[in-house]
């Protein structure tokens, strides 16, 4: 934002500094830039889709994208060792089992409650 920004004027005014010149700093060089490091996105990806699964009952239906995208995960990472991301893909294929079961569970539970008459 530039100095000639109205709204930023208002804004500095209610903090006192009205009319003082803005103080860029620089990047710190220990922390840089955030998107940076390479990453493996197809892993990321993998992991929000097992997220997305623990949503009770909708979730059902982002386990089987969490098990492919871990599995292609995992062959990504294997492929390219500079992006890494392995760990994260092999746990979130571990994961969409254990959340599957879970999720199967709670499915049963939706059916056999009106049968018990609870």
């Amino acid at each position: 934002m530039s100095e000639d920004y109205l709204p930023l004027d208002a804004i500095r005014s209610s903090y006192g500094m009205q009319r003082r010149p803005l103080k860029m700093e620089p990047l710190d060089p220990i922390t840089g830039d955030l998107f940076d490091t390479p990453r493996n996105p197809v892993s990321d990806t993998a992991w929000a889709c097992v997220v997305y699964s623990l949503v009770p009952y909708l979730g059902i239906l982002f386990v089987p994208l969490a098990f492919i995208t871990g599995g292609i995960g995992y062959a990504v990472s294997r492929r390219r060792p500079q992006l890494g991301g392995g760990k994260m893909a092999t746990v979130c294929v571990v994961l969409s089992f254990v959340i599957l079961a879970i999720q199967i569970f709670l499915w049963w539970l939706l059916y056999i409650i009106p049968e018990i008459g609870i």
